[in-house]
């Protein structure tokens, strides 16, 4: 499976080989051709893999230990930003190694991490800290430095405040007053000095991206000078966008109009602004998203678990509009199986009736794997397999997917979305390397690695009484209740009675 749409039906080829040299792809074509070609090269695979690029997961939190792993549960988001459950904690080296280790077991060539650093004072170290995890995994990253200014309990913080009773309104302004993450003069200064950093390894598997927390979360200022210094260095964006219907309902309640138009206006949609989620997307912001070449990165998985609604798909696909996949750190099995996200994106967008629209499943697995490169900025680079292109691919073993009897006639693409597996993944080749094969790791000793994340696991520390998140809660869904029956139309409606 090629992905390049000229070569044979859909980029697949029959009995096909790939020659590979040093980290380059300089041939794609029938294994016996290749093979009197090159007489003397190495042979990895035999007829019963199939080889095609390796998946993007382009949204990614980098957690190796999910946030069940370490305590939480699966609840809306607005309630788990102002619950703060108290979660083991994990050195974040060790943290982004395991992911990049889970990542690559499952095909995944390359990913996006969407920083999630906190506290001003171990941003950098922890920031260096991923970096150097995700260089020494080899796999190919675009690693999103995050920053909010804004709205650090609700959306609305001020608004919120007047809620409370006097004594619990002066411990949350006490509260909201405390640095949550780097400030805009340090952010940018790391900005400058990591980019400088990476765009002297020319052939490294890292760039930076800028990945602000969401329209919500940033005011108009810190997205402005985010877009500023982006189109100066040349860097992706990357931001959560209406994930969720408080979010949409945040913004006709603050300015009278949608998120998607408030950062049209401010100039910051472009080809190179990727929006994370998109769920609660209307007609108008789609057109909007489409007029400007953004692209949607869909995480149908985290979207269900934090009950923030389906996105509207087939919508979004039939408006021209770059779509990727992300796994978000929070799929239904706690897993990182690309192929059950593709599985569920084909499945949930099957809206009832013949006269339904779906989105083919062909551009679902482009979703994730040449979409998503591009999106991450490594179109040029990666996502097809073809000559000049970087060697990112991976060799499943079909045996599953085609015994004991699978009839010819069933497409090969649509036979990996309705049957493939994380566990087919056999070999994964990053930038001509091979990082993993057979199923074992090459570069990472993942025995040692697992040794090293139990005994560095930190529980969480015992709940002495009822903290101020624990005061906050009840006046927090009480404050979003009050937007519950604000007229939302959604574009998926679960069956209505």
């Amino acid at each position: 499976m090629t992905m390049q749409e000229h070569v044979g039906a859909d980029g697949i080829v029959k009995d096909a080989a790939v020659y590979v040299s040093g980290k380059n792809i300089i041939e794609v074509g029938r294994y016996k051709d290749l093979k009197a070609q090159y007489p003397t090269a190495t042979i990895i695979g035999s007829p019963r893999f199939w080889i095609m690029p390796g998946f993007v997961n382009a949204h990614q939190h980098g957690k190796g230990l999910t946030s069940f792993q370490l305590g939480g549960l699966d609840e809306p988001l607005e309630v788990t930003r102002v619950k703060a459950t108290p979660q083991a904690r994990v050195p974040p080296y060790l943290d982004a190694l395991y992911a990049a280790s889970r990542m690559i077991e499952a095909g995944v060539t390359t990913c996006l991490h969407y920083n999630s650093s906190r506290g001003p004072a171990q941003y950098e170290n922890d920031v260096r800290d991923r970096i150097r995890a995700y260089r020494e995994a080899g796999i190919r990253v675009s690693f999103g430095l995050d920053i909010r200014n804004r709205n650090h309990v609700v959306y609305g913080d001020e608004e919120f405040l007047a809620t409370l009773p006097p004594n619990l309104k002066e411990k949350a302004r006490k509260k909201l007053a405390l640095p949550r993450t780097a400030d805009a003069e340090d952010y940018f200064r790391l900005v400058n000095q990591l980019d400088d950093e990476m765009s002297n390894n020319s052939d490294g598997r890292i760039k930076l991206f800028l990945t602000p927390a969401g329209p919500q979360w940033c005011t108009e200022d810190l997205l402005q000078t985010i877009r500023r210094i982006a189109d100066e260095r040349h860097l992706g964006i990357q931001i959560h966008v209406l994930e969720t219907k408080y979010q949409r309902a945040y913004f006709f309640r603050t300015y009278g109009k949608s998120a998607v138009e408030w950062l049209d206006e401010l100039g910051f949609l472009s080809p190179q602004v990727s929006l994370a989620h998109g769920v609660w997307l209307s007609e108008r912001d789609i057109g909007l998203v489409a007029r400007q070449g953004s692209a949607v990165v869909h995480n149908p998985s985290s979207n269900l678990r934090l009950k923030s609604g389906i996105a509207p798909l087939a919508l979004l696909h039939n408006a021209g509009i770059p779509l990727a996949l992300g796994l978000d750190s929070s799929t239904l099995n706690d897993d990182m199986d690309m192929l059950q996200e593709m599985r569920l994106s084909a499945n949930l967008q099957r809206i009832p009736g013949v006269s339904s629209k779906t989105v083919p499943l062909k551009d679902i697995f482009r979703m994730a794997t040449v979409n998503g490169s591009s999106v991450l900025g490594w179109g040029e680079v990666s996502g097809t397999l073809a000559p000049g292109k970087r060697a990112d691919m991976i060799l499943l073993d079909s045996r599953t997917l085609t015994g004991p009897y699978l009839s010819f006639e069933q497409n090969p693409i649509h036979a990996l979305l309705y049957r493939g597996r994380a566990s087919d993944v056999d070999t994964v080749i990053v930038d001509g390397e091979i990082l993993y094969q057979g199923k074992r790791h090459r570069r990472l000793n993942s025995q040692h690695l697992l040794k090293q994340l139990k005994t560095s696991v930190k529980p969480a520390a015992a709940d002495g009484g009822e903290s101020l998140e624990g005061e906050l809660l009840p006046y927090a869904i009480r404050y979003y209740q009050a937007w519950d029956d604000e007229p939302l139309v959604p574009h998926h409606i679960v069956n209505s009675i």
